[in-house]
């Protein structure tokens, strides 16, 4: 299966996911306050129903810059019945199931993410599978229903997060020339990565091996928690071998969402 086929799957898993949630959802447990700051769980649907007409009407890059973007849908339905809010959900995702059957999509077609940044059809998916999982989980987590830690949204969420951690490391943790960081993960979806800091600073990713100057062991959902945005670091259990001070600076640097 192509990279793009993998993100329309595990777009479709998550998005489902969530669909079968609010079929189960009583009245209170739709006001349930979630870890975005302000956001219910009811606004977590708005979003994703905001996110989903935006990719529907074809990504148009957001003039109002992407808090805007992510926040007026929020705002919009903040008076609409959950009821309302599951079926929008539903029509806009069998209108976009309809959009990706179609042939001729071009996956390396260029484009505007929603932050601004140039990428490509096949990454913009890739950030909705991103966006919808980490909302799943936000949904899951306030409402007391856990679940699909390592479905395939999971994969390929993690996947970022490891793609976005040599920039943490050498730029924002200021990891020095020369060394060496690495980063475990226990549990749901195991990853084993280092990253390796040049001369000029820049971070690249490397297998384990070589000895690292610090080393952050966590549960794999603890590394995506903190790498949302969401919780603190006191909140998780994690290891640290090595340079301490790295370290903490790496868990300070790990949020990659707006």
């Amino acid at each position: 299966m192509s990279s793009f086929y993998r993100s329309v799957a595990a777009w479709r898993h998550a998005i489902e996911s969530v669909l079968s949630i609010g079929r189960q959802l009583s009245d209170p447990e739709w006001s349930s306050p979630t870890e975005c700051p302000k956001w219910t769980v009811k606004d977590q649907y708005a979003h994703l129903i905001g996110a989903e007409r935006w990719m529907a009407a074809g990504h148009p890059l957001p003039e109002e810059g992407i808090e805007a973007w992510a926040a007026a849908p929020v705002a919009a339905r903040r008076d609409t019945p959950p009821a309302a809010i599951l079926d929008e959900l539903r029509e806009v995702y069998e209108r976009r199931l309809v959009d990706l059957d179609r042939t001729g999509l071009d996956p390396d077609q260029p484009i505007h993410l929603a932050d601004g940044r140039a990428g490509t059809l096949d990454l913009l998916l890739r950030i909705r599978v991103l966006d919808a999982w980490v909302h799943e989980q936000d949904i899951r987590r306030a409402v007391g229903r856990p679940g699909n830690l390592d479905s395939p949204g999971a994969a390929i969420a993690g996947d970022l997060f490891v793609i976005a951690l040599p920039r943490i490391v050498a730029k924002s943790a200021k990891a020095p020339p020369g060394s060496t960081f690495r980063l475990t993960t226990t549990g749901e979806v195991g990853v084993d990565v280092a990253v390796t800091v040049d001369r000029n600073n820049r971070g690249t990713l490397v297998a384990p091996g070589r000895p690292a100057l610090a080393h952050l062991t966590m549960a794999w959902e603890a590394y995506t928690r903190l790498s949302a945005g969401r919780g603190s670091r006191a909140d998780h259990d994690i290891r640290i071998t090595g340079d301490r001070t790295l370290a903490e600076r790496v868990l300070a640097n790990l949020n990659t969402t707006p």
